[in-house]
């Protein structure tokens, strides 16, 4: 096989492999939607109703963490199912790439915890518009399996004072996934790839894929 051969066998595998990814992230994202379904009707029927609604958007200013193939799903959605969402989202983007950068390393340096810094001082989800999420039916995971029973006001920042001094209790589903999103590890590491490699933040992904940037993570970051 000459070189030029070699290199067009290697974009193919490389299209192939990205497609693989996406529909298992999309079957993924089925079978954890139905996983929750069923732990939520369980919580409901001990008497502990979730307390989230649309417009509650307090846990979107969360660290967010997902694996690659997550996104090109999310992206893949954009591109088909929502073109008109990306030229503003891309400018949400930019500017949460932007305080990252600059404000949140001060923050950190200044003695605010990393989670207060995104949670108390960051900017929300660039995906966020109106307190609702834009990408609501490609989520990630995380989104998908964050529930409390606990009162909507309890999430709120510390400082703000409209929180509720009420104890977040969440319904603890994300961990239950597990069975269901190895299955993405294993396609990824069949695929000659570092599972824990292809996660980063949520909005660093949405920057690489979309052609933002193609290198976000560069900027300078205290250590976790």
């Amino acid at each position: 096989m000459s070189r030029k051969q070699q290199r067009i066998a290697n974009k193919l595998a490389t299209q192939e492999h990205a497609t693989q990814r996406r529909s298992l992230a999309l079957k993924v994202f089925d079978e954890v939607d139905a996983l929750v379904d069923r732990e939520v009707a369980r919580s409901i029927a001990r008497g502990r109703t979730p307390t989230c609604s649309r417009g509650c958007s307090h846990c979107c200013r969360q660290e967010v963490y997902v694996p690659r193939a997550e996104v090109e799903a999310i992206v893949e959605w954009l591109e088909s199912s929502a073109p008109h969402l990306i030229a503003d989202l891309k400018i949400r983007i930019a500017a949460w790439l932007s305080w990252y950068r600059s404000q949140y390393p001060r923050l950190v340096a200044s003695g605010v915890s990393r989670r207060d810094a995104f949670y108390a001082h960051g900017p929300q989800c660039p995906a966020l518009v109106d307190d609702a999420c834009s990408i609501y039916p490609v989520r990630p995971v995380f989104c998908r399996t964050h529930y409390v029973v606990s009162p909507a006001d309890a999430c709120r920042p510390e400082g703000d004072p409209a929180r509720s001094d009420a104890p977040v209790q969440s319904l603890g589903i994300f961990t239950k996934t597990a069975p269901i999103a190895t299955r993405l590890r294993a396609l990824v590491e069949s695929q000659g790839s570092d599972f824990n490699g292809t996660v980063h933040l949520l909005p660093e992904w949405l920057a690489h894929l979309l052609d933002v940037e193609q290198q976000p993570w560069r900027g300078a970051r205290p250590a976790r």
